[in-house]
């Protein structure tokens, strides 16, 4: 089997002959034993895929190169998906291996939404405008409707919430939920799908927080949104995607600024302008804590099943958020009160010290 290290040396062979097809001045310049290519690895994410900055030492440009495993991932959904979101945002995918799982796509640049966050950290109307150019993104990705797009149905639903019992509660803290605590889960886990169930269906990024959108310079010092890590889109709840924006995994808002936030994109919504705006607020958070509870699971399956750690220190701070939120609604009270037990025993878990705000910004 070959080793990470010699993938990424056939990943740099294979960019160097695109970015030779792409820009062929080079080669009337440079003989191609004289041409080579950088690889400098980007963060890494809740999947198998690794992705590295390319650039060549003959061009000025650069692009992004993604090894994803063909036996792991679904790349021709990701090939699929990257035509229908480059007119939202996505990166032009410009070439493909799809035996070996290599890709080559436009390098959307290296400021990210969490980067710009830090950046105005203290500044209540600079993290507001950030936050709204990001949900305004949104309104026309929403309108996408394509056959290759499948729906979120209620099946999947029920499976994400219960990977934190399954991964985190079973295996990483290894406190299986006693039978009152079963109960909990499943009322709390009814009350949430059909909260999202019922709200209007659009196209759903599915991974729409900080860490997945960047900005983008335009003429004019213009700002537009451009997104990455898309392949999981679903057709699904309109409020899903701004759940992940407004309670993110990696960055903490204000809940005054989540407020302010929904209430203009909701008003600004086709779907959702007659919605009144407690109902708009209780699917928006219904969301946020499926999508709170599911990650904590997938951190957790990381490191177990994965080998991968790097979301670790994150489940504290994210099931203290998702317990604070519940806490606001009676029939979830319960569900509060576990989660806000699960973050205890995370909190003190040697795996998972907590990670600060800047931290998860980044």
């Amino acid at each position: 089997m070959p080793t990470e290290k010699n993938t990424q040396n056939a990943l740099a062979d294979w960019c160097l002959e695109q970015i030779t097809l792409l820009e062929p001045e080079t080669r009337s310049t440079r003989s191609r034993d004289d041409t080579k290519v950088s690889l400098k690895a980007l963060r890494v994410e809740a999947s198998h895929r690794h992705f590295y900055r390319v650039r060549g030492d003959a061009s000025n440009r650069s692009w992004v190169a993604m090894w994803s495993p063909p036996a792991l991932e679904n790349n021709p959904q990701f090939v699929v998906l990257a035509q229908v979101f480059q007119a939202v945002g996505a990166p032009q995918l410009v070439a493909s291996d799809f035996e070996r799982g290599f890709f080559l796509m436009e390098d959307l640049g290296s400021l990210h939404l969490s980067d710009a966050y830090e950046s105005a950290a203290g500044d209540s109307l600079a993290l507001q405008r950030l936050v709204d150019s990001a949900l305004d993104a949104l309104l026309p990705l929403q309108e996408i409707a394509d056959p290759a797009i499948p729906p979120y149905d209620e099946a999947r639903l029920i499976m994400e919430f219960d990977l934190c019992a399954e991964w985190f509660a079973e295996q990483l803290i290894e406190t299986p939920p006693r039978p009152t605590d079963a109960a909990t889960l499943a009322d709390a886990r009814a009350t949430l799908v059909l909260a999202m169930l019922e709200q209007p269906k659009v196209c759903i990024h599915r991974d729409y927080h900080c860490r997945n959108l960047l900005l983008r310079s335009e003429a004019g010092d213009q700002s537009t949104i451009g997104m990455v890590d898309f392949q999981d889109a679903l057709i699904g709840p309109a409020l899903y995607d701004p759940a992940s924006l407004l309670r993110d995994c990696y960055f903490t808002h204000d809940e005054s600024l989540i407020r302010a936030a929904m209430g203009r994109f909701a008003g600004r919504h086709p779907l959702l302008a007659s919605i009144p705006p407690k109902k708009v607020m209780w699917w928006h958070d219904a969301c946020a804590i499926q999508r709170q509870i599911k990650a904590v699971g997938i951190f957790a399956r990381l490191h177990l099943r994965d080998g991968k750690s790097s979301h670790l220190g994150y489940i504290p701070s994210v099931l203290n958020r998702a317990a604070a939120v519940a806490h606001q609604y009676p029939d979830l009270i319960a569900l509060a009160k576990l989660l806000g037990r699960w973050a205890s025993a995370a909190s003190q878990h040697a795996l998972m010290q907590p990670a600060s705000n800047a931290e998860r910004s980044r």
